[in-house]
């Protein structure tokens, strides 16, 4: 109860001593020096009176202490009804305090005398240092110096009063001393030991705002490099295929320009907030009718995605007075981020209804989504705020530090409840009032983003062509990837990470080119899941992202990434990218497509996908006289399916299984010509063939060279 009651007083002394304008460390500042005067002022009050009880004759000494009181006492308050005045208030004072105590130290007969009244005026220039001005204590300083010379010249003439005796004047000194001039040097030392405590705050806070601002331009250059890469993407396509690409093309340059244009909107309306020249303009109409025409702008997307989106109302019609674009601004944003972070299939429901006996309208966004974990709830409507996962890892941090801003200016409220795997459900209370006119409503607003899906029933190159897997959740990315890569690649395309792991176990693509910030798993887990899972550590992975900082990149290439390219990129870096890569994995067939031992590496990539042959290879050797052992066998000591095993095997070896399993029976054969006295026809059954002439004729084939010339 007692830290309450003092932190409620720390407000309140706070509240009374700040102005428009003052700094923080101002305010501390002046509080800290506030706190030390009145800390001064009761141990002089305690002083006055222990004085009282033991010399109650020092009338001098009293009324020095008395004036002392008084100028605390007036300082005090003026230090609160005018803060602005702190520092010159502070100094007046002071000054009259070096004034009152040499006015009685010639009273008291000089300083010798003086029952300690000399030490009030030293402790005056030390608790000045709180003050933070040079002049300040350099002027005091000088007073009390010349002061002090005064005080030993006039000395021939002053007189001692008679009740001034040794044990008084030794009392004064000590009770100055402990009760003014020690607490005194106390506070200024605590002073110190706090404003260095202070400096380090500032030091550290100064760090986090460059850090936000840094996150900041790293969030914005993301943001606005996914948008450029399909302006500048189709901006080439239109230049070399003009039949082909110009009506399409214009329009979807037409649409990320929106999309640009609506982020810079958004930021200059958070300075319009900040420097509160944002306004609002209230209608009074018919809610639910505008929240179902808002929703209904976002019916082809959901149909595009496959998820129910759904309106109802518990009171329609319903007239009240609200903001129709700052509204729009919050529906939309809410139902957009509900329809891309819920799954194919999934239902996104638009409530809304009166509480409260008719002072709030209720509306409410719940989606069957991914959710959003627990520790990232309370962070979701600061600005910047971005959290390290692949749920949240999208935008510049500020759409829903918008809507909440837009929610307060009409004097509403927002709140989320979220359960991860679940779903999420975002709540808006306004209040409900009827004061505005019943003007029309200019509904001219288009949602952020709704293209048609392209058609991808062409997947590209021929039949013999290697096999990519594109990533990405952008529908306008994935299109000029499609148009520029289809000649040379069999194309498949996902819209996230999750999905994109399941296609490359699905489809085991020679290459997989992934965008980084996706919903429901990014590219960098995807990244992972591949690189770590067996069946798929073979296949290249380039990443394709608009977080072109080098920590992004190194990031991406320390988790096994083969290439990283920001956007936008160069059509003719990602052609080359692509095929070095699918070139490079075609050297993998001279390391693996023969039985022989192979090479050491320190290519920790190799090191995985040599353990998976040299597995495979024991198996078969476990097996090489069962003439019933075949691939299923082999897929079930592997654990794999026989689909993915002749996949990976044939990307690794260019081989099949079948015929590297008969290599290594031709291998082993002329391992036992060169180390055993078997004839040709044991070492035939000795290595699982079952006719002679078929082992013959494979063995020549082989090694050039018939089994019984090899014998001899």
């Amino acid at each position: 109860m007692g830290t309450n009651i003092l932190h409620m007083l720390d407000f309140w002394l706070e509240k009374k001593i700040s102005y428009p304008g003052y700094s923080k460390k101002q305010v501390y500042v002046h509080k800290t020096i506030w706190k030390n005067n009145a800390f001064a002022f009761l141990h002089g009050l305690i002083f006055l009176v222990v004085l009282k009880l033991y010399a109650p004759e020092a009338t001098l000494i009293f009324h020095c202490l008395y004036a002392m009181l008084t100028i605390f006492t007036l300082m005090l308050t003026l230090f609160l009804t005018i803060p602005r005045l702190f520092i010159p208030v502070g100094f007046v004072m002071s000054i009259m305090q070096h004034l009152v105590t040499f006015y009685y130290i010639l009273k008291l007969g000089g300083i010798p005398t003086s029952a300690g009244i000399i030490l009030v005026g030293l402790a005056n220039v030390l608790a000045s240092v709180t003050r933070q001005r040079i002049w300040y204590s350099l002027t005091l300083f000088a007073l009390y110096i010349v002061l002090v010379i005064l005080l030993v010249v006039l000395k021939p003439w002053l007189h001692v009063p008679d009740y001034m005796t040794p044990a008084l004047n030794s009392i004064g000194y000590m009770g100055n001393i402990i009760f003014l001039s020690g607490p005194v040097l106390v506070i200024v030392l605590y002073f110190i030991r706090q404003q260095r405590k202070f400096e380090e705050l500032e030091t550290k806070h100064l760090k986090e705002i460059n850090e936000v601002k840094g996150r900041l331009f790293t969030n914005i250059t993301h943001e606005f490099r996914t948008p450029l890469t399909v302006i500048k993407g189709m901006a080439d396509l239109i230049r070399t295929q003009p039949e082909q690409w110009t009506e399409t093309g214009t329009q979807k340059i037409k649409t990320n320009s929106n999309i640009l244009l609506r982020m810079v909107n958004q930021m200059l309306g958070m300075a319009k907030i900040d420097a509160g020249a944002m306004t609002v303009n209230l209608v009074c109409r018919d809610i639910n009718k505008y929240l179902s025409y808002v929703v209904e702008l976002f019916e082809s997307e959901a149909i595009r995605k496959n998820i129910d989106l759904k309106f109802k109302s518990d009171s329609s019609p319903f007239e009240m007075d609200f903001d129709a674009d700052k509204l729009m601004h919050i529906i939309s944003n809410l139902v957009s981020n509900a329809l891309k972070f819920t799954p194919e299939g999934g239902c996104v429901e638009v409530t809304s209804g009166v509480r409260e006996k008719g002072k709030l309208f209720s509306i409410s966004v719940k989606d069957t989504g991914i959710g959003i974990e627990k520790e990232h709830l309370g962070h979701l409507f600061e600005r910047f705020y971005q959290a390290e996962s692949g749920t949240l890892s999208t935008g510049i941090g500020l759409g829903l530090a918008f809507t909440r801003e837009m929610a307060d200016l009409m004097k509403g409220s927002i709140y989320v409840e979220s359960t991860p795997g679940k779903g999420t459900e975002f709540t808006v209370n306004l209040p409900v009032t009827r004061d505005a006119p019943t003007t029309d409503i200019h509904e001219t607003f288009h949602p952020q983003h709704t293209p048609e899906e392209p058609d991808y029933t062409d997947t590209g190159g021929p039949a013999e062509a290697p096999l990519l897997l594109i990533v990405e959740d952008n529908s306008d990315v994935v299109q000029y990837l499609h148009a520029i890569l289809k000649a040379e690649y069999r194309i498949e395309v996902t819209g996230n990470g999750k999905a994109g792991v399941e296609k490359a176990l699905e489809f085991m693509p020679d290459i997989i080119l992934s965008d980084v910030m996706m919903p429901v798993m990014d590219g960098i887990t995807l990244l992972e899941r591949v690189k770590n899972d067996i069946r798929t550590s073979h296949i290249p992975v380039v990443l394709l992202t608009a977080k072109a900082d080098i920590d992004s990149r190194l990031a991406g290439l320390e988790r096994g990434a083969d290439a990283y390219l920001a956007k936008p990129f160069d059509e003719r870096e990602l052609h080359i990218q692509l095929r070095n890569l699918v070139d490079l994995r075609k050297k993998l067939y001279d390391r693996y497509a023969s039985p022989e031992k192979i090479p050491e590496t320190s290519d920790k990539f190799l090191k995985k996908e040599d353990e998976f042959i040299k597995k495979v290879k024991q198996v078969m050797e476990a097996n090489l006289i069962d003439d019933e052992f075949g691939v299923s066998h082999l897929c079930s000591e592997l654990a794999v399916s026989r689909a993915q095993l002749y996949r990976k095997f044939k990307s690794l070896s260019n081989k099949t299984i079948l015929d590297y399993f008969k290599s290594l029976r031709l291998y082993k054969a002329r391992e036992l010509f060169l180390n055993t006295d078997l004839n040709v026809t044991e070492v035939t059954f000795s290595v699982g063939f079952k006719s002679l002439a078929y082992f013959s004729r494979e063995f020549t084939r082989e090694f050039g060279v018939s089994p019984s010339e090899f014998r001899k």
